[in-house]
């Protein structure tokens, strides 16, 4: 049986749907353990210390897509 997602798991799902990213990508990028990501994602952790990382990470992510090139 599959556990349903949290609202952070379903954050994190719209963003790697968005950007292309992995979750595993996701996950490096922002220095946390996939399999705690993913724990998080469904519940099983509370992610006290993950959540604001990966939040960071794609926001930062997002940012530095969303600018016009210059030069």
């Amino acid at each position: 049986m599959r556990k349903p997602k949290t609202q952070f798991g379903i954050e994190v799902r719209e963003f790697t749907a968005r950007t292309g990213l992995t979750v595993r990508a996701v996950a490096s990028g922002a220095g946390v353990s996939y399999a705690t990501l993913m724990d998080t994602s469904v519940g099983r952790s509370a992610g006290h210390e993950l959540i604001p990382k990966v939040r960071k990470f794609m926001a930062e992510y997002t940012d530095s897509y969303d600018k016009p090139a210059t030069g």
